[in-house]
């Protein structure tokens, strides 16, 4: 049987030989192992990277804070992620500044660790998982975007598990409109009344 430790060492080997693209370091998944909830989001930020953990930064604490809304904590969960290295994006500007900004992940950036994520989420077991934007969408599902599935559970015969699709938090710093955010809302509450019944 897979250990987190064989995983955390095969997303090192992975990460530190992967030069195709330009990346800015790495992160393994957090929380319990089992655990009923697993999360998955796109791939790690900065802020992700400097502290060593998925969804740190801005976008992590607007999904920390609707976490506490439903009664759950992040203690109680596991988070992961689709891709495990940060993709980014090197510009040098006209006064000679290099400047980095993270970029979506690849479709070579989301294979290259998709059996490691398959083996977490077997590690994990959960009974639930719930997809944080099109990336891990796309990776877990048949969908091909957030707009015509979010909100619902799925059961996914491949995986032999439950997901349930949600837009990923940053999407509420794009969408900074009344009706967005009360779907976004909405969502977390039919999260909550779908976890009642797993």
């Amino acid at each position: 049987m897979t250990t987190f430790e064989d995983i955390k060492q095969k997303i090192k080997v992975i990460a530190e030989n992967y030069k195709d693209e330009p990346t800015g370091g790495y992160i393994t998944g957090d929380g319990p192992i089992p655990c009923d909830i697993l999360f998955v989001g796109e791939a790690p930020g900065k802020t992700e990277v400097e502290e060593g953990k998925p969804f740190v930064g801005m976008a992590g604490k607007t999904f920390e804070s609707y976490l506490n809304s439903i009664g759950l904590s992040r203690d109680k969960i596991r988070i992961t992620n689709t891709c495990f290295v940060r993709p980014i994006t090197i510009k040098e500007g006209k006064n000679g500044r290099t400047s980095i900004s993270n970029r979506p992940p690849k479709t070579k950036e989301v294979e290259m660790f998709r059996e490691v994520l398959d083996e977490e989420i077997a590690l994990v077991n959960p009974k639930v998982i719930v997809t944080l934007g099109n990336v891990p969408l796309k990776r877990l599902t048949n969908f091909k975007s957030i707009g015509e599935c979010h909100g619902s559970l799925y059961f996914n015969q491949e995986l032999k598990r439950h997901v349930f699709p949600m837009y990923h938090p940053s999407a509420l710093t794009y969408n900074r409109n009344e009706e967005f955010l009360k779907l976004y809302e909405k969502d977390w509450e039919l999260l909550a009344d779908a976890l009642k019944n797993i």
